[in-house]
């Protein structure tokens, strides 16, 4: 009597429980304890009788309205917050979530003047997820890309559609690396890096030579070290004025130099992550003897990670004061 539970008799006012001995009125299908209905002798639901009415109907409009789930099963329609059917105990699927999904939903105009419906949940932005993806399909892509999908996956069509690799990555154009570190493209967030280090490196040591030899560093030092402290860096300042002018003359084509592979980055970087999401949805699914271990790698192996931003500026930084150590141990 699992369809009884949690509704009230009408005559005791108690709630049925799980182990209550019920029965129901067979003309208006009223539920009472055994022992109500044998104290009346009679249902005194009158109000349903006399309106040829249903306990079992009033009691589903009130579940749906709450939310209920309707039993594929059996369509008894249960409690919102249960798992199972009261009646057939078959898994519930999870109510509909119409105000969810509506908020989900964005409009998008066309050029003819209308306006074509996107639902942001779907990874595949209303696409065919069985769409050929040069080898792949466009819905395993659309798991491995997981987060912006909707700006990704008609670029990807593109880029396969018309064999076109250039669009714009404004984020490259500044902190390529940073890009490709948080898409886990890890060689080239490591390569992208090393070359900006490269061309850097000539502005960073004329920066340094300039911060060695200016009036507030040396008498902060003296201040906070002593007198003496200043000939700590003799040796490296000595050394970066001796190279001065060669750091100059590098300065200028190394920065033009950074600036073009960033520029280059910025044209090609998104196609870059296309051929990088193609080719780790094929190792995948060379690996995956399921579609359940293939769609957890996708989860796992793909979409975005902060931490990898976070590691990679730590590692940057943490070169450019090893390439300063070295510097003032050789030196």
């Amino acid at each position: 009597m699992g369809k009884y539970t949690g509704c009230q008799c009408i005559i005791c006012q108690n709630t049925f429980e799980e182990k209550d001995d019920i029965v129901v009125c067979p003309e208006c299908g009223t539920p009472y304890h055994r022992s109500c209905w044998e104290s009346q002798g009679h249902c005194i639901n009158s109000t349903l009788h006399t309106t040829n009415g249903s306990w079992q109907r009033i009691q589903d409009e009130r579940r749906i309205k709450l939310g209920g789930k309707t039993c594929p099963n059996c369509q008894f329609v249960n409690m919102p917050d249960v798992e199972r059917c009261a009646v057939c105990d078959t898994l519930l699927t999870p109510p509909p979530a119409e105000n969810n999904d509506e908020s989900q939903k964005i409009r998008i105009p066309l050029p003819n003047g209308e306006q074509m419906e996107l639902d942001i949940s779907d990874p595949c932005c209303g696409m065919n997820p069985n769409e050929p993806m040069e080898g792949e399909t466009l819905g395993d892509v659309a798991n491995f890309v997981k987060t912006n999908t909707l700006y990704y996956i008609p670029l990807f069509r593109r880029f396969r559609d018309t064999g076109r690799k250039v669009s714009l990555n404004f984020t490259c154009v500044v902190f390529p690396y940073l890009y490709f570190a948080y898409r886990k493209m890890w060689f080239m967030a490591i390569l992208s890096g090393i070359i900006n280090i490269i061309c850097n490196l000539p502005a960073i040591m004329l920066q340094m030579l300039s911060t060695l030899t200016s009036k507030e560093f040396l008498l902060d030092l003296q201040r906070s070290y002593g007198a003496d402290a200043t000939t700590i860096f003799d040796g490296l300042t000595t050394f970066l004025k001796s190279n001065e002018t060669l750091l100059t003359n590098l300065n200028a084509p190394l920065y033009l130099i950074g600036l073009g592979v960033q520029i280059l980055l910025c044209l090609f970087g998104n196609y870059l992550y296309y051929r990088f999401a193609l080719k780790s949805v094929s190792k995948i699914r060379k690996i995956s003897p399921t579609q359940q271990l293939r769609k957890a790698l996708l989860d796992s192996e793909g979409g975005t990670s902060f931490w990898n931003v976070v590691g990679c500026i730590g590692i940057y930084y943490g070169i450019v004061l090893v390439i300063y150590a070295v510097l003032f141990i050789l030196t």
